[in-house]
């Protein structure tokens, strides 16, 4: 599975974007002098001294968390691509600037004392901390940040290949220039916000057996694939920073890696672990079960998603011929029964993939009102009219859905031969593959298959290792791929990324549709450029009405819950208490 956006699970805030997007200033911030915290929204919330609202500062320290993660692990490098390092690892390093989780773009000094960004985002400077500190009593340098940035973005994830690409950085005595090409971008803040700072004389020579952060935990120990243990510094240097008053309260970590999530939610109910998150409707529907649950002893809650929640999909591969053909994927698009998937396999916990911004102002709906100047004579007048690709058709999934199906793949070359309907370039019988990293979509692709099938067209679910199928999404080996997507509560990067046509042809980047459409680029590249919130939410209609017309993903569903699983020893922020998102690792406690 590709799963976005980078600050994948980790984007969470008080309110749905909806209505954090109605308390936006009316003008938008166009750079500033150098000051603790940036938002290109306006004025930040919180004071230089101010902790976050969302945390207990008077919280207690010790204890120890045990949780679970499912995978493996295969290295300690959290720099170099290929590989997979456990992803907690990286709490050992700290970032220039860390995001408030209650407002939609802020960014507050971590690493970075101050931070100026220039009117047109063609420059961001950050001067670093004197005191900051790595964990081997090395100061934290400017060289340290220009060595990471580098490093990422000629040697790291595709993500930091891609998004880091207009970027230079230098540095300039206590201060670290960074430089952007692509003026008027305002996500670059963010995107620099995501760099987890190394030490340059631990890397200098290479890999170390033993990665140095400068972060609130250390390594204390590892056993690959299935474990690691990290815990707290009691010297932590930026302990007492307002950024970080009331987090970090655990004194140890402990990660233990299952390869099946059932193993691993059998080691919860067991005690092995302490916190579960749990992403299968049908597990938290019937899986939670016990003395422990009939107890009390277990605690679940379900939490909304903070703006529009994931979007899951199956992105066709629009380099392939019959792909590039709308008639095609709106065939497939039809196949699918998301009420009967929903109800029968998923109890009912998903919501349908209507719209990229459900529920936000940058949803499209109805005729199109201000957003029309973008894309007028370049989408049908019907697009225009709704954005509904399903308008005026027989509900995705029913019978009569799939006789429409059927009709437009026979307007689209592809009869039916002796119950098979024929690729016409190979007079061979219709077969398609679709790539998945994720079990979670195995019931509905099986759905989806048998639907096919009934169209005449064989769907082959390829599963292989995580390492070989990364290598296929990034090489663009597939007729069909899994998506998830988190649309931002401020789109544009992952936009660009998944979707803009600048990387369609680019090696390993995240287009995997290979979708190029001037006029989705107008729209993403409007986004971007948006200087306020009404121009915000034009640009979001505007995107979101094209994106539905051109159709390059059948859609799944879309996830609007976090459900959560804990043994009841941890306290709690009151904010979690009134709905906020938990996390457990940065601002929970244990009760003894």
């Amino acid at each position: 599975m590709t799963r976005f956006a980078p600050s994948r699970r980790h984007v969470l805030a008080m309110a749905a974007a909806g209505a954090a997007l109605a308390r936006v200033p009316a003008a938008f911030a166009t750079g500033s002098a150098p000051r603790h915290g940036f938002s290109p929204l306006g004025p930040v919330k919180y004071g230089a001294a101010d902790p976050f609202g969302y945390v207990n500062t008077e919280a207690p320290r010790g204890g120890a968390l045990h949780l679970t993660r499912v995978g493996a692990f295969d290295t300690i490098d959290t720099l170099t691509y290929p590989g997979r390092p456990p992803a907690d690892l990286r709490l050992i390093y700290d970032h220039l600037i860390v995001e408030s989780e209650d407002e939609i773009a802020s960014y507050y000094g971590l690493l970075a004392e101050d931070i100026e960004v220039a009117p047109d985002y063609s420059s961001v400077v950050f001067t670093l901390r004197p005191e900051a500190r790595w964990h081997d009593g090395a100061p934290v340098r400017p060289q340290d940040v220009v060595f990471t940035f580098e490093t990422l973005k000629a040697q790291g994830a595709p993500y930091y290949r891609q998004a880091f690409r207009p970027l230079t950085v230098v540095a300039d005595g206590p201060r670290v220039v960074f430089t952007n090409e692509r003026t008027g971008d305002r996500d670059v803040v963010r995107r620099i916000s995501t760099i987890p700072i190394h030490p340059e004389h631990v890397w200098a020579n290479g890999k170390p057996e033993m990665p140095v952060g400068s972060g609130p935990y250390r390594l204390e120990s590892i056993e690959a694939p299935q474990r690691i243990v990290l815990s707290r510094v009691p010297d932590y240097w930026g302990a007492d920073l307002a950024v970080n008053r009331g987090r970090w309260n655990f004194d140890r970590l402990a990660f233990t890696f299952f390869r099946d999530p059932t193993v691993a939610l059998e080691a919860f109910k067991a005690g092995q672990s302490d916190v579960r998150s749990e992403d299968d409707p049908t597990r938290w529907a019937l899986g939670y079960d016990g003395p422990a649950l009939a107890s009390e002893a277990v605690v679940r809650e379900e939490t909304p998603t903070p703006g529009v929640g994931e979007l899951a999909g199956l992105v066709m591969n629009l380099r392939r011929p019959l792909f590039a053909d709308r008639r095609v994927r709106l065939a497939l698009a039809l196949a699918y029964d998301f009420q009967d998937v929903n109800r029968l396999l998923f109890h009912g916990a998903n919501a349908p993939l209507d719209s990229v911004f459900a529920g936000t102002p940058l949803e499209a709906a109805g005729p199109a009102g201000d957003e029309r100047d973008l894309i007028a004579g370049r989408i049908p007048e019907a697009a225009l009219e709704d954005p509904d690709p399903f308008a005026g058709l027989p509900r995705p999934g029913t019978r009569e859905a799939l006789a429409e199906a059927a009709r437009l793949l026979g307007e689209a070359g592809l009869d039916v031969t002796d119950g098979a309907r024929v690729d016409p370039a190979t007079g061979r019988p219709l077969r398609f593959s679709v790539l998945s990293m994720n079990p979670a979509f195995g019931k509905s692709i099986a759905w989806f298959g048998n639907a096919l099938g009934r169209l005449g067209i064989a769907l082959q679910e390829v599963r292989v290792d995580p390492a070989t199928a990364a290598k296929m999404m990034l090489d663009k080996d597939f007729d069909l791929a899994t998506l998830t997507w988190s649309p931002a509560r401020l789109p544009g990067t992952a936009e660009r990324l998944l979707w803009h046509s600048a990387l369609a042809e680019a090696p390993h980047s995240y287009a995997l549709s290979g979708l190029a459409s001037p006029v989705l680029d107008d729209c993403i590249e409007a986004l971007e450029r948006a200087s306020s919130p009404a121009e915000l939410d034009r640009a979001g209609r505007a995107f979101d009405r094209v994106f539905r017309h051109i159709l390059p993903m059948v859609p799944l569903w879309r996830s609007a819950t976090i459900r959560t699983a804990w043994w009841d020893h941890f306290g709690r922020p009151e904010a979690e208490r009134a709905g906020f998102p938990p996390s457990p690792i940065d601002r929970w406690w244990s009760l003894g």
